[in-house]
């Protein structure tokens, strides 16, 4: 079974064709990794906690978030997102 640490390289040419998505949906896979490396779906407010303890934050985050969050919940979700991450795991 896929764990989110599987899924931490960088999703170069994702559906969205955007560094900026790719970014948000890494970080919420080493989010995902370093709070117990299992799938499940993440809030908003916890993805902002965890950047923050980064400190390499940006509120503009938001937007990219809300269009990747739901591509991060499974291995079978995340492989959808890039082909990197299709074709890595």
């Amino acid at each position: 079974m896929k764990k989110p640490s599987d899924f931490t390289n960088h999703p170069f040419d994702s559906v969205f064709k955007s560094t900026e998505h790719e970014t948000i949906a890494r970080n919420i896979m080493v989010i995902l990794k370093r709070t117990g490396n299992k799938f499940r779906p993440l809030t908003w407010d916890e993805y902002k906690a965890e950047r923050l303890k980064d400190g390499n934050f940006s509120p503009r985050e938001v937007s990219y978030f809300n269009e990747v969050h739901e591509y991060c919940v499974s291995g079978d979700t995340a492989r959808l997102f890039s082909k990197a991450w299709k074709k890595d795991v």
